[in-house]
């Protein structure tokens, strides 16, 4: 038996899946913005983008951590350590920030 189609047209078909890709693009880091320009929107895009800078400081802590204590004395380890020191500075100079 075959299946009922979902969308009467390839127009159709294609917005649907354009607007279920629209999330995983830059433009959707936007949503959620106040839409006038001003102190609310721009606190709140700094807010967002500490928020991410924080998930990104976590992960690389984690990562870090997993790795032998050999590597974590190496020069790498310790360039990476660098890193994400100087990355929890920039998240809490933004936090101080807002």
């Amino acid at each position: 038996m075959a299946q009922a189609r979902k969308y009467t047209s390839n127009a159709q078909r294609q917005a649907a899946y354009r607007k279920r890709q629209a999330p995983d693009t830059c433009a959707g880091l936007a949503g959620g913005l106040p839409s006038l320009p001003g102190n609310r929107r721009w606190n709140k895009a700094v807010a967002n983008a500490c928020g991410l800078l924080e998930i990104v400081r976590d992960e690389m802590q984690d990562y870090f951590d997993q790795r032998s204590e050999r590597w974590q004395e190496s020069e790498r380890g310790e360039d990476f350590l660098e890193r994400i020191e100087s990355l929890g500075t920039i998240v809490d100079d933004t936090n101080d920030w807002l």
